[in-house]
């Protein structure tokens, strides 16, 4: 029996596939996004599903289809940074993608659900909201899990830090610290912790409070927004603030939350 296809329930099953790529995506390459524009690009994406109404044989075309509907999506889900960040969130929409579409055919291999049609790796459920969630949140957890056991571990380790503030660029050696998570309050960008011997804030307009604390102590210090920042020869894609306090240490003159360089 043919299964019968319905434009209003495609779309809607589709935008919250989309939905879950885009916050999976937003996860795993730590940039943000608003709700609404996350909601606008996630019906955008949505209508490319519109696809299981036509054939598409050739490869070629099923993978420009899906480069041009991921431009659109970080586009419209994602503010612009500069060429690599953007075509950087572009191959993680498109991978994203490809492992929910991969999971969504293995559901469909193992299980047989009733009335489920993938077409052109359009996924079509006539219509039960629970296997439609139920599938999303699976893989979407499945994907959280397996960034967590197989992600890079990043220890303790040194590395040159170059960062640009005020337009003057200052170099040191810093130390990647996992037990570091120190951000700016308002908005939530990771700090590098920086000796005075190297940087001191100078402009008092520009200065952030960020509250600090450690084992038997809290302090705050006095950060600022740098303009370039540069670790182990890797540019970081990312808003960071500096800070400057003495670190005692005769080895290291910064250190970097771990955060950044995941």
């Amino acid at each position: 029996m043919d299964t019968v296809v319905y434009v209003d329930v495609l779309l809607f099953i589709n935008t919250i596939m989309t939905y879950a790529v885009l916050i999976t995506t937003e996860k795993l390459i730590k940039r943000s996004a608003k709700v609404l524009r996350l909601i606008a690009a996630s019906f955008i994406g949505s209508l490319f599903s519109l696809l299981v109404f036509f054939t598409a044989d050739s490869f070629i075309i099923r993978l420009l289809i899906r480069v041009v509907s991921s431009l659109l999506l970080v586009l419209a889900a994602f503010s612009f940074i500069n060429r690599k960040a953007f075509f950087k969130t572009v191959l993680a929409v498109i991978l994203v993608s490809l492992v929910y579409s991969g999971m969504m055919i293995l559901i469909y291999q193992l299980f047989r659900p009733p009335n489920m049609v993938i077409v052109n790796n359009v996924v079509y459920f006539e219509f039960n909201p629970l296997i439609l969630l139920g599938s999303t949140a699976f893989i979407y957890i499945l994907i959280t899990v397996f960034q967590k056991l197989f992600r890079e571990r990043i220890k303790n380790t040194v590395v040159p830090l170059s960062f640009t503030v005020n337009g003057s660029e200052y170099s040191c050696i810093a130390k990647i610290d996992t037990g570091c998570n120190l951000t700016e309050p308002f908005s939530g960008a990771p700090v590098i912790i920086v000796d005075t011997s190297i940087f001191k804030i100078g402009d008092p307009l520009h200065q952030r409070v960020i509250p600090y604390s450690s084992v038997g102590n809290s302090s705050i210090l006095y950060g600022i927004k740098a303009e370039q920042v540069v670790v182990d020869r890797s540019m970081i894609e990312r808003e960071i603030y500096i800070a400057a306090t003495d670190i005692r240490s005769d080895h290291i003159q910064a250190i970097i939350n771990s955060e950044i360089v995941r």
